[in-house]
């Protein structure tokens, strides 16, 4: 199903819905985004802010753009588009400049090698990963070293050599 241009995100997320035969309890529990929050957001046919977009649209097994008309992987990536703002009250324990910095030398390369269409595994495995306790997280790490001893591909690890700072 292809997004509607007449329709605001609340709308497309609703006929979304629909289609796979959920509703908003469920993808709510299975996001963890606040079923009050999605209900305004149809309600209201407001738009869906890029985190709640990603998690909904890989529970949904769909492309991102279809609900987010603001994702910034619907055309070229911009930096300004990626950076993060700093929660409040974090009293220095980040510091903007260096994050920023680390985004646009590190991150922002390696998530326009992956390509938008793979954002929503990427976000998956992240948010996955942070959930891990510490023993879990340290197997993966150990898992992925093992396996890029006999599948790394020569081109991937070429193009990641080339990302300042890594």
């Amino acid at each position: 199903m292809k997004k509607e241009d007449s329709m605001g995100d609340g709308k497309n997320l609703k006929k979304y819905l629909d289609e796979k035969g959920t509703n908003v309890r469920k993808i709510a529990k299975a996001t963890g985004i606040s079923a009050t929050t999605l209900y305004s957001i149809i309600q209201k046919d407001s738009n869906i802010r890029f985190d709640f977009a990603l998690r909904l649209a890989n529970e949904l097994q769909i492309d991102v753009n279809e609900i987010c008309s603001a994702s910034p992987f619907s055309g070229t990536i911009k930096e300004e588009e990626i950076y993060p703002t700093l929660p409040d009250g974090l009293n220095g324990a980040l510091d903007a400049s260096r994050v920023k910095t680390y985004l646009k030398n590190s991150m922002y390369p390696l998530m326009y090698l992956f390509g938008k269409n793979s954002m929503p595994d990427v976000d998956n495995l992240l948010t996955s990963f942070y959930q891990l306790d510490d023993e879990a997280r340290q197997e993966v790490v150990e898992t992925i070293r093992l396996k890029l001893q006999y599948h790394r591909d020569p081109e991937r690890a070429e193009q990641i050599k080339q990302i300042k700072g890594w």
